[in-house]
């Protein structure tokens, strides 16, 4: 970590008040790995001026007070949003909430209980960005580690997922990205009221992303790290809710393409939301609907025959 604030600014060019990109970073009671995360955005190796938005949910942990020490240092470049209610429990999207705060051409993600390992990371991203217009988001791979700093899983990108996508591709649902890897245009995708249903957002934010581009894999950037603990927004719920969360995310994409008109891309999320759906189902209860369903079947052709 560079160690102040002007030590950093001073290879930046251009306007500094103008950032080319903003760090956004979502954070609740991580208090334990915040610290980390954001010595790892400060880090970086640029020659362009960044921000850091970080958006703490009202922490009770101490998070609140570890973000305030880091803004004393750095107040030229962490822009904390300090909630004193739970946003979240009231169901509103916190990815909206910063996001309209974030002023940068380009938006770099990682959540508080994350962190980077390449201090090239931002530049290679944002210069291939630039290079590249056909191109909407950039990504590369990362690591799991459990609370102890031991990996537990090497690479958390399939080898088949280790590629560029077309925005079609992206729009289907066919992508694999990763969400504390992803760099991306600062696209105002307007009011989607969709967003609002959804647990899991990585899912629709690719998918919305397709609408603008296509994405690219870096195989150079070093893997960032995730690290496994209890109370992760995700990794700290059960398999059940996470299928459950998963079968949300469909549906409500399903929804917004149908929302839309955008019946090809509305057809694949509501296969995808089926077969979840029946997958995770038992015998005993898709029986019982079957059953109903050829009930009401039965007691429709009856009432048609007596109308004749």
């Amino acid at each position: 970590m560079k160690t102040n604030e002007r030590e950093i600014m001073k290879n930046w060019s251009g306007d500094t008040s103008s950032p080319l990109v903003s760090i956004l970073c979502i954070t609740y009671n991580h208090a334990g790995f915040i610290s980390r995360a954001i010595e790892s955005f400060l880090m970086q190796e640029v020659d362009f001026p960044y921000e850091i938005v970080i958006h703490d949910d009202a922490s009770i942990d101490g998070t609140t007070e570890i973000i305030r020490q880091y803004q004393a240092m750095y107040p030229h470049i962490i822009k904390p949003i300090i909630q004193v209610e739970n946003q979240y429990s009231k169901g509103n999207d916190i990815f909206d909430i910063i996001k309209r705060k974030a002023i940068g051409k380009y938006l770099a993600l990682c959540e508080g209980d994350d962190y980077w390992t390449d201090p090239h990371k931002l530049k290679i991203q944002c210069s291939y960005l630039d290079h590249h217009p056909e191109i909407v988001v950039t990504g590369h791979n990362a690591c799991s580690l459990d609370s102890g700093g031991n990996i537990v899983v090497a690479s958390r990108l399939p080898k088949k997922h280790q590629r560029d996508y077309k925005g079609e591709e992206l729009s289907a649902g066919q992508a694999w990205m990763l969400n504390l890897t992803l760099v991306c245009r600062n696209v105002d995708f307007g009011y989607v009221p969709e967003k609002a249903k959804l647990v899991n957002h990585d899912k629709f934010l690719v998918s919305l992303l397709g609408s603008y581009g296509g994405s690219h894999y870096h195989p150079e950037i070093s893997p960032a790290c995730h690290i496994k603990h209890a109370e992760g927004a995700w990794t700290g719920i059960d398999t059940a809710a996470r299928n459950e969360a998963q079968i949300n995310s469909w549906f409500w994409i399903y929804k917004y393409y149908s929302r839309l008109g955008m019946h090809e891309y509305a057809d694949t999320y509501w296969s995808m939301y089926l077969r979840k759906v029946f997958a995770h189902s038992s015998r005993k209860v898709l029986l019982r609907e079957f059953l109903i369903k050829m009930l009401f079947a039965r007691e429709i052709h009856a009432l048609i025959k007596k109308l004749k």
